[in-house]
């Protein structure tokens, strides 16, 4: 589900993460991590615009900033509301791609 859609997140997803946090728990795949494929996809034209741009790490470390984890953490320990919480990590995204856009402008 797309970050600012639906409702807050639920208790499976809270025990998701909970479980993926225990350390040599013997556990189940949880999720199919499908969110970097997506934002690769996003990301997709800049590889005509921007040749050599990593994409993939680009949107490996967008996905960072804008997963469950960080709604969660942004949320509960953060102390944000939802509405806070979801601009927050699009301004963490936006920054992220203006990083990496000045950089390989910057190396190119």
């Amino acid at each position: 589900m797309p970050v600012g859609c639906g409702p807050v997140p639920g208790p499976q997803l809270r025990a998701s993460l909970r479980l993926s946090l225990e350390p040599d728990a013997d556990q189940p795949m949880l999720r199919g991590g499908r969110a970097i494929g997506w934002i690769e996809e996003a990301l997709a034209p800049l590889s005509r615009t921007h040749p050599g741009l990593d994409i993939r790490a680009l949107a490996v470390a967008i996905r960072s900033a804008t997963g469950i984890e960080s709604l969660i953490w942004l949320t509960d320990i953060a102390g944000l509301t939802r509405r806070q919480a979801v601009e927050t990590m699009r301004w963490s995204a936006r920054a992220l791609l203006t990083a990496a856009l000045n950089e390989h402008r910057a190396t190119a």
